[in-house]
């Protein structure tokens, strides 16, 4: 069989306006990587994915299904920065590429997503509510290739999914860091990003300022210096 040399594909989804999985890779392996190894830039990658997507359809009907795949989708346009590269990646599962972007502030990033997807009406069906599970990695940190940064995103968000969901997981290969959602109840997550507001901060800089407090508090029993 002939196939041709050259073929068209959609740039973009039909529901939810974002950009389709074959053009956000092409994108990332083409731009976004590049960019970022000739500036030295960071970049962040991000993956969600629905939870229980699939009983929301069967309770509420495909007609809601799509509107919480709108919703959401509407949501990483209003929280994420402008200059985002934004993918419905499969069917509930969306990514998004961040230049200029540091793991520590996706972190900030992912967790006010994942807070207004839980606080997300869905338009008719009040009593339904849904959350979600997100993953991050960074380049070059986690990989060299757009292949192996994504692979890294996804196996984050595969620890989100299988240790309670409705959480935000950093790479695997970043031992130094903790899930949030993990430790801290979700009124202590409310105040840190009120916090965070008002003092024009992120909210992972304010923890480690915690952190370093705590450590200088009991650096006797750590047998004295550093205390930085």
């Amino acid at each position: 069989m002939a196939y041709p040399a050259t073929f068209e594909v959609a740039t973009t989804d039909a529901l939810t306006g974002l950009l389709t999985a074959p053009y956000y890779r092409h994108l990332l392996r083409e731009q976004a990587i590049p960019q970022a190894r000739a500036s030295g830039d960071p970049l962040a990658l991000l993956m969600l994915d629905i939870d229980d997507f699939a009983g929301v359809n069967d309770r509420a009907g495909s007609g809601a299904g799509d509107a919480v795949l709108k919703g959401v989708g509407d949501l990483l346009r209003s929280t994420l920065p402008e200059h985002a590269l934004l993918a419905r990646y499969s069917g509930d599962e969306f990514a998004a590429a961040m230049p200029d972007t540091r793991l520590d502030d996706a972190f900030t990033l992912a967790e006010e997503l994942r807070r207004r997807v839980a606080a997300f009406a869905v338009p008719d069906q009040p009593e339904l509510r849904i959350t979600c599970s997100i993953g991050l990695a960074a380049y070059p940190a986690s990989g060299a290739s757009d292949v192996e940064v994504v692979r890294a995103a996804d196996q984050a968000l595969y620890v989100a999914k299988t240790t309670g969901r409705n959480k935000v997981a950093l790479p695997l290969t970043d031992s130094r860091m903790v899930t949030k959602t993990s430790h801290y109840t979700q009124v202590q997550l409310d105040r840190l990003a009120q916090l965070a507001r008002s003092l024009g901060r992120n909210e992972a800089s304010l923890l480690r300022e915690a952190l370093d407090d705590l450590l200088k508090k009991y650096n006797d029993r750590l047998g004295g210096p550093p205390t930085t």
